[in-house]
């Protein structure tokens, strides 16, 4: 398991280019990991709403390594043991400072 791979500026050709009498940020599209690849993202459970069947479906904030919200609220998330896992804080964040040579 790793992070996904960060892009450089000089991959996406960063450039100002003139729009006007504006100056506009450009970015040549650039695909961070293969298509096909399987990718985990975290979130933190902020509630529930009840589906149209009765079941719960869960409302929450994706986070970063740092548990800390990334402004993603995804809602009617239905959470399954066939397709989540579970995992403390500090889990979580043990999985990032391994990687970086931290305790």
């Amino acid at each position: 398991m790793r992070p996904v791979r960060e892009i450089t500026s000089e991959e996406e050709n960063f450039r100002l280019e003139r729009l006007g009498s504006f100056r506009v940020i450009r970015r040549d599209p650039v695909e961070s990991e293969p298509v096909g690849t399987i990718v985990l993202m975290a979130f933190r459970i902020t509630g529930y709403d009840k589906d149209c069947n009765g079941s719960l479906m869960a409302r929450l904030e994706q986070i970063d390594k740092e548990g800390e919200t990334t402004g993603w609220e995804p809602k009617h998330i239905g959470l399954y043991p066939n397709v989540g896992h579970v995992v403390t804080s500090e889990e979580w964040r043990s999985m990032f400072h391994h990687r970086e040579g931290q305790p």
